[in-house]
């Protein structure tokens, strides 16, 4: 446990993240391996991890969360730490910095497309170029260039193809990010990791994250309303729909009824 318990100021004012706070009556939270903040689109989960990565010096939070009252409110609260403190390498990840991640992968790849293309043109006579037309027939002719480059000027093209990095689905990138970033011994703050993930990848991190937890000495802060992270076990979930905000668990919470009740609906079609 790097980070056991976190204090919050109790006072009403008319400024975020006061206003959204105080209502939600959470005046201290209780760390586990595991703690996920759960609630809706405006509860304040992701509200609450901006506030934590501040207060104990993980600076890289998502914009808006940086005016002077925030900073002040986050000044105001406390924390306890583990006997080992909080690592040096805390880190938090936003769903953000995922889709800004696929989003440099594909602009990087279309940057080396173009470089690459503009050097076949200027090879080329104006009627060749004139045959190039459409997203495959430029495709087939770099993969033409990787297949026979031979002197140094194909040799330089194929180098830079080789560069391009393969490009995958959303989700697909996605489990692949928090397997490359998330490592032992450590603190990790998530914000909707699961966005852009399809159940079956959602699973894959949660069990992930299991192992991270359980065995590989990581402790985790999770802001997510999916069923696949609310259902890790042992987790320590916090509802932020409720008011006052208080521990529940997972198969209480609304947003989890409300899965069960559609699929007992159509029960007969999955018993099939």
């Amino acid at each position: 446990m790097y980070l056991e318990n976190f204090q919050f100021p109790n006072e009403d004012k008319r400024s975020y993240p006061y206003d959204l706070l105080t209502q939600k009556g959470l005046e201290h939270v209780n760390f586990a391996p595991i703690t996920i903040f759960y609630g809706n689109n405006g509860s304040g989960k992701s509200t609450l991890l901006n506030i934590i990565a501040e207060c104990i010096g993980i600076h890289d939070k998502t914009l808006g969360n940086t005016n002077e009252y925030f900073n002040g409110y986050a000044r105001k609260c406390t924390y306890t730490a583990g006997v080992n403190g909080i690592p040096n390498d805390s880190t938090m990840i936003r769903s953000e910095d995922i889709m800004h991640h696929i989003s440099n992968i594909r602009k990087r790849n279309a940057d080396i497309d173009k470089l690459v293309l503009g050097w076949l043109m200027k090879g080329m006579s104006p009627s060749m170029r004139g045959t190039l037309r459409g997203r495959m027939q430029v495709q087939e002719e770099m993969e033409n260039v990787f297949e026979h480059g031979g002197d140094s000027f194909h040799s330089v093209m194929v180098g830079k193809l080789m560069e391009k990095t393969d490009e995958q689905s959303n989700g697909e990138t996605s489990i692949n990010y928090f397997k490359d970033r998330l490592m032992p011994d450590n603190l990790y703050l998530l914000d909707e990791p699961e966005n852009s993930m399809a159940p079956e990848f959602q699973q894959e991190l949660a069990d992930f994250i299991c192992i991270l937890a359980y065995r590989l000495n990581c402790q985790f802060i999770i802001a997510s309303h999916s069923p696949f992270m609310l259902s890790i076990p042992d987790a320590r979930i916090y509802d932020l729909d409720h008011s006052p905000a208080r521990q529940r668990e997972w198969y209480e919470l609304e947003n989890m009824k409300t899965y069960y009740q559609l699929f007992h609906r159509f029960s007969d079609k999955f018993e099939k």
